[in-house]
């Protein structure tokens, strides 16, 4: 018997414990454990994901777990979503196979490599495969209330969008995936009987010069792998093959894969070119699985051409594109306020802003505005034999769920009031999604009062207010919104760049059919007549943490500053007015969804607004400064506060929070080693509307030292069960909208229902 034979047979009676070991399934995924941690971190980011370990509070579990398209959960949206899935797992092996495949020798060896190749790496994928269903059926049960015969068809759905993309995968692969024998035209037959002959001779081999062609120790050892879903074969020892030979094979592999990459590569970001389109709109959990698969295969792409140079390049690439970013416009990452000219930049210092904070002429406007709009209010609320109450209504940020609050709870009181609620409301104020809620209840009541054929209807309210705003913002940061925004539209005579703030704006038109094409200036005469309330937006400066001020009315007076000469003492001009400050840039051109937005700027779903100023500022949340607008109230019941105690039977102050105030008391002792190195940092964000609330119950304390009149707070809360929060996000579940719902029956909410009640009923 041949010492070739005899090796194969000793292979064969090795210890099961030993196969195992070198059984190459295991030994990848040794390797991945070892030395492929990039891949590990995405691997472990979406358990963390799809677990509800991470993101849970901002809803990014049900992203995944229950992925919408066209507004609902279908079997769409799981293939969709299980598409994409296949395509980060077929970039995992491409990665992998670009990064490792050479250590593996005999996998040039085998029919279609690369495909025995991914059979042979699939054990994390399958792990995350097992946890991802098993908490597919868990989410769709507890939190879409689903029976289990929909949850199957979902997960067969998802099944199948997998195996649509491997099988456009394979149709590839198998074409221009070569091994050994179809680069070097001999047999399989020839390289057996070449092995034989160099076991009996490898003593002579070793003296040869060219031994170096047949002999590389920089291999895994493998003793068995899988030739097939179902079937285990034994590796074919390489040690009588040409190394060139084999390199050859996996150096054409590479590029066969990287060419893969490259074409998935150019259809996302033709996608991207058409994302406007409604059925782009993709899954959110499907963009993100679209964006990890885009950075694996960038870097993948990279290696494959590059090879040791790979970071460096990519490092050159970074600060390159930064630098051009800042010197190009085509590279410029900024969004912008449609409406606003931004072709005559404003100087923003802080000589500009005393100039319109000490204008006593744009005072004296800005103050007889709003006393002629106050007495419009006290006309239309005219109460015999005595005075109107008069409405301030705060609301929170706080995403979806604090929109979807306020519609609902404005509605109900309206309804319980006879609509003397809304009637006797004068301002509104307050935070990103609070205020989207206000604003579009708002503008139906608007619609009601200006067509008398409509009618508004609750339950449709609060289903076009729940609709997802994700799946656009999701699927432009995943396509081309991270990388450059292409394309442009026109807005009257202004151009700018469509991303995804664009997007935001298009799919809350959309949802709420509402707000088309209307502007700052379509509401000041209705605010100014008190058909509605005025509204305040207040987003934060991000450059030096002052507010921006917006409203359709002049508003001077809440930026006014009247103390400053008496007293030895330096202002912080904390507010700055809109309308004054942008004065030559058209501020009333400024779309009302773009004023919503810049007032919901979440940090990263939403981009930043550059403003026209020089230098440059930038505006995110409101929520930054006052999550629920109760310094914008406060100081314009300052301003206006003898006309107030005048003509009004009394203020209610209405706060909408989307959660209850905070009586819990962290015990940071407790924390682990890694916690107590985060907690100077996240104590600081965990803490950071509590700290609000401090600051707005002093705010409250102090009003009895400067105001003698009647005043109430009544506030209207959803009540947050710990661990079973309903996430801050712009995407909401069906389990969500019912705790929602529920709120209302809530005894704290009930008993601020019935204060409103006698309040405006007796």
């Amino acid at each position: 018997m041949s010492e070739f034979g005899t090796v194969s047979k000793r292979r064969i009676k090795s210890k099961p414990i030993v196969r195992f070991y070198y059984f190459f399934p295991f030994q990848l995924f040794l390797l991945h454990l070892k030395r492929n941690h990039i891949l590990l971190f995405f691997w472990v980011l979406l358990t963390l994901y799809v677990t509800g370990n991470l993101g849970a509070s901002y809803g990014v579990d049900s992203l995944f777990l229950a992925p919408t398209y066209m507004g609902e959960i279908s079997f769409i949206s799981f293939i969709i979503i299980g598409f994409s899935f296949g395509g980060f797992i077929m970039a995992f092996h491409i990665y992998t196979y670009i990064l490792f495949a050479h250590e593996f020798k005999f996998l040039a060896t085998l029919s279609r490599p690369f495909l025995k190749f991914c059979i042979n790496n699939m054990i994390i994928p399958l792990v995350f495969l097992i946890i991802y269903i098993y908490q597919i059926q868990s989410f769709l049960r507890a939190e879409e209330l689903m029976s289990y015969t929909p949850i199957t068809g979902f997960i067969l759905s998802l099944f199948l969008g997998l195996i649509i993309f491997y099988i456009i995968s394979i149709f590839y692969f198998v074409k221009f995936n070569k091994n050994v024998y179809a680069i070097s035209g001999k047999t399989e037959n020839y390289y057996d009987d070449l092995g034989k002959s160099s076991l009996k001779q490898s003593n002579f081999i070793k003296k040869q010069k060219n031994a170096k062609n047949y002999l590389d120790k920089r291999t895994w050892h493998v003793e068995t792998y899988l030739s097939g879903f179902f079937s285990i074969s034994l590796a074919r020892s390489t040690k009588h093959y040409e190394k060139q030979l084999l390199e050859k094979v996996f150096s054409q592999n590479h590029i066969n894969a990287s060419f893969f990459e490259l074409a998935l590569l150019v259809s996302f970001l033709v996608l991207g070119f058409f994302r406007e389109k409604e059925w782009l709109n993709i899954p959110a959990g499907a963009s993100i699985f679209l964006l990890f698969t885009l950075l694996i295969m960038v870097f993948s792409i990279f290696y494959s051409w590059f090879k040791g140079w790979t970071l460096t390049i990519l490092i050159v690439l970074i600060f390159g594109f930064n630098y051009m970013s800042t010197h190009f416009h085509w590279f410029e990452f900024r969004n912008y306020a449609y409406g606003l000219n931004y072709s005559n930049p404003v100087d923003y210092n802080l000589d500009k802003i005393k100039e319109i904070s000490f204008d006593q002429e744009n005072l004296q406007k800005a103050n007889n505005a709003a006393i002629n709009s106050l007495e419009n209010w006290k006309k239309k609320n005219n109460v015999v034999g005595g005075l109107p109450k008069l409405i301030l209504v705060n609301t929170s940020g706080g995403g979806l769920r604090a929109a979807l609050w306020t519609v609902h709870l404005l509605h109900h009181l309206d309804s319980v009031t006879n609509n003397k609620f809304f009637n006797h409301t004068h301002l509104i104020t307050g935070a990103s999604g609070g205020m989207i809620g206000a604003t579009f209840y708002r503008e139906m009541k608007l619609k009601q009062i200006e067509d008398k054929q409509f009618k508004i209807n609750g339950n449709d309210l609060k289903d076009s207010m729940g609709k997802d705003l994700l799946n656009p913002l999701a699927f432009s940061i995943a396509t081309t919104d991270m990388f450059m925004r292409f394309k442009k539209f026109q807005d009257v005579h202004f151009q700018y760049t469509k991303d995804r703030g664009w997007f935001f704006e298009n799919q809350l038109v959309s949802n709420l059919n509402a707000f088309h094409n209307k502007r700052l200036k379509d509401y000041h005469s209705v605010e100014y007549n008190s058909i509605i309330p005025t509204i305040i937006f207040s987003p934060s400066v991000v450059n030096d943490g002052r507010r921006l001020l917006i409203s359709s009315q002049p508003i001077s007076f809440l930026t006014y500053e009247d103390s400053i000469n008496n007293l030895n003492h330096k202002s912080s001009f904390e507010d700055v007015e809109f309308n004054q400050l942008f004065a030559n840039n058209s501020p009333q051109n400024l779309k009302i969804t773009s004023a919503i937005r810049m007032n919901a700027t979440f940090p990263y779903i939403l981009p930043m607004v550059v403003m026209p100023t020089s230098p440059k500022i930038e505006v995110m949340d409101a929520g930054i400064r006052d999550n629920y607008g109760l310094s914008t109230s406060i100081k314009y019941l300052s301003k206006f506060k003898y006309w107030i105690k005048n003509n009004t039977s009394g203020v209610i102050v209405v706060q909408i929070r989307d959660k209850q105030k905070s009586d819990k008391i962290k015990d940071k002792q407790s924390g682990s080693l890694i916690s107590k190195l985060f907690t100077p940092l996240t104590n600081v964000y965990s803490n950071f509307l509590n700290i609000q609330d401090y600051n707005h119950d002093n705010l409250i304390e102090s009003i009895e030292d400067w105001y003698d009149g009647s005043i109430q707070m009544i506030n209207f809360n959803i009540e947050q069960v710990e661990n079973e929060e309903i996430s801050m996000s712009w995407h909401l579940t069906s389990k969500d909208k019912s705790k929602i719902y529920e709120q209302l029956n809530n005894e704290e909410n009930l008993k601020s229902i019935e204060k409103i009640k006698f309040q405006l009923l007796n």
